[in-house]
């Protein structure tokens, strides 16, 4: 039990490692987040006008090949197929509602039992709770993402993720920033994942924060 309580807040703890989301606004300056990668510098920024107007222009493009392909659903079509499969996403979705309100409820009771000075033991056990179910809810999370992974809405998403980095990413040369790419193409033939995983996860952030 004790080894599946380690394993619980170590998931949690990595989850919260790699959430960019809560830590970005420590690190937004002037619509911008900094960070040193292999000892050089670079940042990601909003985007400006004329980057805008690219983005949408490919994103129509993506949008406009994906729309002809016969052999790629809508989500709504391919949750059709899955419950037909025996598979019911909507049943995910309501497990994972479920989950998020005994979580809330949680989180009540524990800071109630922090504002009566209960025990240790007992505050402990509030939490283990709610690590518990965030594991839940990450699980099914995943779950729904990899059985979603293919709709057409999603590969458009992702597609949009890859524009807005390339787009955002700047490195510094000398005094001055420079675009990283200059084109999308050079963009997805790039090796260095690192980096890109980095700006991607800093990029939407900002853009969406």
């Amino acid at each position: 039990m004790e080894d599946r309580k380690a394993q619980a807040e170590k998931i949690v703890s990595d989850m919260e490692k790699e959430n960019v989301l809560s830590k970005v606004e420590e690190l937004i300056k002037n619509n911008k987040v900094s960070f040193e990668h292999d000892n050089k510098k670079y940042q990601v920024r909003l985007l400006n006008l004329s980057e805008k107007e690219e983005l949408d222009m490919l994103r129509r493009k993506k949008f406009g090949q994906l729309i002809q392909d016969k052999d790629i659903l809508l989500e709504k079509d391919l949750i059709i197929q899955y419950k037909s499969r025996g598979i019911d996403i909507n049943e995910i979705d309501d497990q994972i509602k479920k989950l998020v309100a005994e979580d809330v409820d949680l989180q009540m009771q524990l800071g109630e039992a922090i504002s009566k000075n209960e025990t240790e033991s007992i505050l402990k056990g509030y939490k283990d709770q709610i690590i518990n179910l965030r594991v839940q809810q990450q699980i099914l999370n995943t779950q729904k993402t990899l059985l979603l992974e293919f709709s057409l809405e999603n590969q458009l998403l992702n597609h949009v993720a890859q524009i807005i980095t390339y787009l955002s990413l700047d490195i510094l040369e000398g005094d001055t920033w420079q675009r990283m790419f200059s084109s999308l193409e050079e963009f997805q033939k790039y090796k260095d994942e690192n980096l890109i995983n980095k700006a991607a996860s800093y990029s939407m952030a900002l853009q969406y924060i």
